[in-house]
């Protein structure tokens, strides 16, 4: 019997290693993998001329995911088919403490329709509640509809065009108690969206929404923390609102950020008897006391 080298002994000791390896990556679940696990499988996905978009289904659960430049999908909205009025995503309960500063709302606009949780939330436990939105792409607006359940009624009317242009026609006469700003996933560079995204940031366009807010609106956004822009965002924030807090989103990279049109500072106690008032009135999944423990100082 022939004697091996040391030397093709290493080599082949590599070559082993490496095949072991390459077998155990091609088995290792990957990023779609837990998405999969959480979500559910696809069951649309179609191409906007913003974005890619992704319907997945997990039982009664719909989710609507856009596909990012990377390939890495971002769930915008979760919508249980059977309870269509439940809020499922952290951050969609926690912009509902809006309600702690202004209350009721009788006319209130979201930018950013997503699926419509949100919206449906809305028509179900503030029916009284009239709600616009505006939405840049078609294509989210249809399957809102065909998938959701999300379509225009006596509640709510769409808007199908870039907020930017919507805000800036001053002159129209419908005032918001509160705007919900839900606008700022990323998009590939091509589609444009990223620049129309920022101008959403801006001193100037924040100056119009504070435009078309009653005297005590407010303002409810939802912001990603980990995003390099976002003490630049707050900053502009508040250059044009004049009282500002933040609300931390446990088990996210969310934030949530109330800005009033009021000057007055709301003290701490009086957030927390309307937390108790709203708490015993509204009658929804929202607990507004617990949201007070998240207010940041």
């Amino acid at each position: 019997m022939s004697k091996r080298s040391p030397e093709f002994l290493s080599f082949t000791l590599v070559a082993v290693s490496f095949a072991v390896l390459v077998a155990l990556l091609s088995i290792r679940p990957g990023p779609n993998h837990a998405i999969e696990t959480r979500y559910g499988d696809v069951i649309h996905e179609e191409v906007s001329d913003f974005s890619t978009i992704r319907i997945r289904e997990k039982g009664s659960m719909r989710s609507l995911l856009f596909v990012d430049p990377e390939g890495l999908e971002q769930c915008q909205s979760s919508i249980d088919l059977d309870h269509p009025g439940e809020l499922i995503l952290g951050y969609s309960k926690t912009i509902f403490a809006s309600h702690l500063f202004v209350h009721p709302q009788k006319r209130v606009l979201v930018v950013g329709l997503g699926a419509g949780g949100m919206v449906q939330f809305m028509n179900e436990v503030f029916p009284e509640t009239l709600v616009e939105a505006v939405e840049i792409d078609p294509v989210v607006v249809r399957l809102a509809g065909e998938f959701f359940g999300t379509r225009e009624d006596d509640q709510l009317k769409i808007h199908t065009e870039d907020a930017f242009e919507f805000f800036g026609r001053q002159e129209e006469a419908v005032k918001y108690d509160v705007v919900y700003m839900d606008a700022f996933l990323r998009a590939p560079e091509s589609s444009g969206l990223d620049v129309k995204t920022a101008r959403l940031k801006t001193v100037s366009f924040l100056a119009d929404i504070a435009g078309r807010l009653t005297a005590e609106g407010a303002v409810a956004f939802n912001l990603i923390e980990a995003e390099e822009s976002t003490p630049e965002d707050l900053e502009s924030i508040r250059k044009v609102f004049p009282q500002v807090y933040e609300f931390s989103v446990p088990g996210t990279g969310n934030m949530v950020v109330i800005a009033l049109k009021g000057e007055e500072r709301i003290l701490e106690s009086t957030l927390k008897e309307r937390a108790v008032e709203l708490d015993q009135t509204v009658g929804s999944e929202v607990s507004f006391s617990e949201l007070i423990e998240s207010v940041r100082d």
